[in-house]
């Protein structure tokens, strides 16, 4: 798929962290092909970064993952077993410790699967590659893409670089002319400014500059705001954080520049939406998933945010709590086209046999024969503009579809 609008956290986070990605493939086997599994039970565990700069983004996929294995241990488990969450690692957003974390799901916590996973490193998804080890979760790193053994909550394939539909039908959409990019100097922010910048060359709008220059966490952006009033742009694209696309909104409309449309690719949060709604006041986003404003669209969100007020009243709703939820939901489909005779290669071989997955109706067909090396051929996303203080759908509804890297911007 193109870059996802959860993606930069990557980024960030890893600036913040400062660490390099370790070698994960050393380390023991993998303990059999029905590891933690028994007559009436079935042991998972996963990782998050619990702690570090972003923890609080991403320690919640667990609570999503969590409240689906609790609704169907209710409804009897699957098979007569239950699926037990044996363990919660942290990974506290530090590549070695990731690597380590991976491994002692494995070699010390005798889990079947690791289920969930979400951290902006994650060198320890080469360790669980190699050893075929099903795994789910977050899938914003390299390393969900190459195993046929690793599962994301929409996919696996991840393009980095490559050109995005998306971009040109939402300039064609809102009007755009030219555009400027900004993003951090960090590799993954770098790398997603390439792919936009090629694709809004691609559907034929004006690429005023592509600013890869800016320190994560700079305090300043009055010199870059000044180039896009010299310049003409009408709409801005970010490859940065929330601090950072919030700093650029804030500049521009000191600029008198508040009538420039800015798309960000990270953001759709109430949390964030609270803390700062004059900044975020006529941004556009793009979600993968049918937006939570319409959750009567689906009945798979429906039954999340049903199930989440049930289960977890006090966790904040957001896109990682989801992405848990899709994960377990896809665990559990797997479980039971594997049949009772249960391995990880069956599991492993039921899921990559789905070629429509869509978490009922949360998110656009996900396609498990081709996810693991190329994009699906059809992308569906969500767009979204704040108006009056909130997020609101926009264009079609739930989703817009259209081929994947599309020559020219689709009519649909």
């Amino acid at each position: 798929m193109g870059v996802n609008v959860k993606m930069l956290a990557i980024a960030m986070a890893v600036a913040v962290a400062g660490v390099a990605c370790s070698n994960a493939s050393s380390g023991g086997g993998s303990g059999g092909q029905t590891q933690g599994v028994s007559g009436n039970e079935i042991q998972v565990g996963g990782m998050a970064a619990v702690t570090g700069p972003l923890g609080d983004q991403y320690a919640p996929i667990f609570d999503g993952a969590q409240a689906y294995f609790d609704m169907v241990n209710e409804q009897g488990g699957v098979f007569g077993r239950k699926i037990k969450l044996v363990a919660k690692l942290d990974d506290a957003t530090d590549a070695t410790r990731n690597a380590s974390q991976a491994r002692a799901l494995v070699e010390q916590h005798h889990v079947f699967a690791v289920i969930p996973v979400a951290s902006p490193v994650f060198p320890g998804g080469k360790y669980l590659g190699d050893r075929n080890i099903p795994t789910f979760g977050w899938h914003i790193n390299p390393e969900w893409s190459p195993g046929p053994s690793m599962f994301g909550q929409d996919g696996s394939y991840i393009d980095f670089t490559g050109v995005n539909t998306f971009d040109g039908y939402l300039g064609k959409h809102i009007g755009t002319k030219k555009v400027a990019i900004f993003a951090y100097t960090v590799s993954q922010s770098r790398d997603c400014a390439t792919g936009a910048e090629k694709s809004w060359k691609q559907y034929g709008f004006d690429v005023a500059f592509n600013d890869s220059s800016l320190a994560f966490g700079t305090t300043s952006m009055d010199a870059d705001v000044q180039r896009v009033k010299d310049a003409g742009v009408d709409t801005v694209v970010t490859c940065m954080d929330v601090t950072g696309n919030t700093l650029l909104s804030k500049t521009l409309r000191r600029a008198g520049l508040g009538n420039v449309k800015q798309f960000w690719p990270t953001g759709y949060d109430a949390k964030e939406l609270a803390q700062f709604p004059d900044l975020y006041e006529n941004v556009y986003f793009r979600s993968g998933f049918v937006p939570f404003e319409e959750a009567n669209l689906s009945p798979g969100l429906a039954q999340f945010l049903s199930e989440m007020k049930r289960r977890k009243p006090n966790t904040q709703i957001s896109e990682v709590v989801l992405a848990g939820w899709i994960d377990a939901d896809l665990f559990v489909k797997g479980l039971q086209a594997a049949g009772r005779d249960l391995t990880r290669q069956k599991l492993i071989n039921a899921i990559n046999a789905i070629t429509d997955y869509t978490a009922n109706g949360i998110e656009g067909p996900v396609n498990w024969k081709v996810q693991h090396t190329q994009a699906n051929p059809t992308d569906c996303d969500a767009y979204l503009q704040v108006q009056h203080g909130k997020f609101t759908p926009i264009f079609k509804q739930p989703f817009v579809c259209y081929p994947h890297a599309s020559p020219t911007i689709p009519n649909v």
